[in-house]
């Protein structure tokens, strides 16, 4: 037995008068109840053209795709659904993405033979012709690269000037003679000896701009400079391909990486060189001769990727330094020092002074002095269930928000999600009258999809409040269960290493600034499901926030 639902629609004014909907209704409830389904919803257009995308029954029935009210569709013949057949085939393929059941006529779509092949047909069809564009585009590419040409792909880059094809002359890049000079000056001077932040100071304290016209250079730039076969020559093209992970993500979208394909694929493209063989082999012998001298891994710290910057959002680094101090007798004294300090800073050690660039004002601190305190409020704070609970978003949204106004928030959002899906249908109506093209259709839709999915994050964030404004005894009980665990977890961190794996369990985040210190986490919760006891308690999260000083 399904949730069912009708669509009627008659155009013409004399059918409206003569009633001829009612006999369609009539027919659609005698097949539900033949096939032992339940009749949920009715959606009417009375005296609406089915040439017209827009009318009011239809509209509601695509709003309603997308939530639990119903299972199936049913229409008396494909007419109803539209006039015309690209309407039809617009409105069936956005039912069918939804995975609602269409009966027409008695029979169901999918499972008809014709409709399920000429599906089958029209999805093979489709992606025969996308895997057949990709290698008919690849082909030409691999094509004009062993003949010698250049592609855009990678050509516009620091030293050349890439100029584009035209109906006479293939693509090439040409010197940059002013770049081409500081790449010289570059690959010379690094050659020689000097080090990178002596080539940074220099190129921004003569104003040189990067290929992209930015002010400040880094290591980054300067490394793919020097490793770049094209400035003695040879350009490489076909370099990698893209691999999609074969894993599934959680939000089903399988995310993949950019690989190096091997070598023997790898195309050779000559270009005018801008330095010798013989310099480059130079730098790279160089540049191997440093990786193997000053690849020192970087002690791990106790709180080493969790302390971020308050005032600049940054990762707080951890390092390790000795000092020399001289003493009034003359006499020399070597301490040794562990602290953290913003990554910000370490980064605009390599700029030059004069830059007018962004200074992150948030001192390091010492590393014994942080741990230890964050230790103490793990101890006071965290392992004391009285004082977690004052700690939690629990106690904040249980003064500051109301029943209430959690409800009209929740309101507010469904209204705004309501407007921007008329808006994605407005684009479909537009795309199917060719209004609009096919690319300004779908980066529409992809920014409607986008928001959307957003005001749901708020929505579904929103919901969770709700059980914990009145759930006092399931918070509590969930505190005090989070604390026995936490406690005995606690006592068994003795070492380094049992320190370090109890923090990344039981701490999202440290920030500090200034002299403050605030501790961010969560705790599991069972609850139930917001205006539906019948659900199955379900585990959620409440956030805690820790703050103190460093004495």
């Amino acid at each position: 037995m399904k949730k069912a639902v009708l669509y009627a629609r008659v155009s013409s004014a004399l059918q409206e008068k003569e009633r001829t909907i009612e006999s369609q209704i009539a027919e659609l409830k005698k097949q539900i109840k033949e096939n032992n389904d339940v009749l949920i919803k009715e959606y009417i257009d009375d005296g609406y053209s089915g040439a017209q995308l827009d009318r009011p029954g239809m509209n509601k029935l695509r709003d309603d795709l997308k939530s639990d009210l119903f299972d199936t569709i049913y229409f008396l013949n494909t007419d109803r659904i539209a006039r015309e057949v690209t309407y039809q085939t617009i409105i069936i393929a956005e039912i069918l993405k939804y995975k609602k059941q269409i009966i027409i006529n008695g029979k169901d779509y999918v499972h008809n033979p014709e409709n399920k092949f000429a599906l089958t047909v029209l999805g093979a069809v489709s992606e025969l012709e996308r895997a057949k564009i990709i290698e008919r585009s690849l082909r030409g590419k691999i094509h004009k690269l062993k003949q010698g040409q250049v592609l855009n792909s990678g050509a516009n880059m620091f030293g050349y000037t890439y100029i584009k094809r035209t109906n006479k002359t293939p693509a090439k890049m040409i010197i940059n003679k002013d770049e081409a000079k500081i790449v010289k000056y570059i690959y010379e001077q690094y050659a020689k000896g000097i080090s990178w932040k002596q080539l940074i100071v220099y190129l921004e304290e003569k104003g040189i701009k990067t290929h992209l016209g930015l002010k400040l250079w880094d290591t980054e730039k300067l490394r793919h400079i020097l490793t770049n076969t094209t400035y003695y020559g040879i350009k490489y093209f076909n370099k990698t391909k893209y691999e999609k992970k074969p894993e599934k993500s959680i939000y089903k979208i399988k995310y993949g990486k950019r690989i190096e394909k091997d070598k023997s694929e790898w195309i050779a493209v000559k270009v005018p060189a801008i330095i010798s063989k013989g310099l480059f082999d130079k730098v790279q012998k160089r540049l191997d001769k440093n990786k193997k001298v000053y690849k020192k891994k970087s002690e791990e710290q106790l709180l080493s990727g969790l302390i971020r910057c308050g005032n600049c959002g940054r990762n707080y680094i951890p390092y390790q330094r000795y000092y020399k101090y001289k003493l009034v007798d003359g006499s020399s004294k070597i301490t040794y020092k562990v602290a953290y300090h913003c990554g910000l800073k370490v980064k605009n050690r390599m700029h030059s002074k004069k830059m007018d660039k962004y200074l992150c004002k948030n001192p390091e601190v010492s590393a014994p002095k942080i741990e230890k305190c964050v230790f103490k409020m793990i101890k006071d704070t965290l392992l004391d269930p009285d004082r977690l609970l004052l700690c939690t978003d629990y106690m904040k949204t249980k003064n500051g928000l109301t029943h209430e106004k959690v409800e009209n928030e929740i309101s507010d959002i469904e209204n705004s999600i309501l407007k921007i899906t008329k808006d994605k249908k407005q684009y479909l109506d537009d795309y199917a009258k060719s209004k609009i093209t096919r690319t300004l259709y779908s980066k529409n839709c992809s920014l409607c999809e986008k928001e959307i999915d957003n005001l749901k994050t708020q929505k579904n964030q929103l919901i969770n409040k709700m059980p914990r404004l009145h759930k006092k005894q399931v918070i509590e009980t969930s505190v005090k269960q989070f604390y026995e665990v936490a406690k005995t977890r606690f006592e068994q961190a003795t070492n380094f290493n049992t320190k370090r794996e109890f923090l990344l369990d039981y701490i999202d985040k440290i920030v500090f600034l200034n002299k403050k210190i605030t501790l961010y986490g969560s705790l599991p919760i069972k609850l139930k499901a917001y205006n539906d006891p019948n659900q199955p308690s379900k585990v959620s999260k409440i956030d805690f926030l820790i703050e103190d000083k460093i004495l």
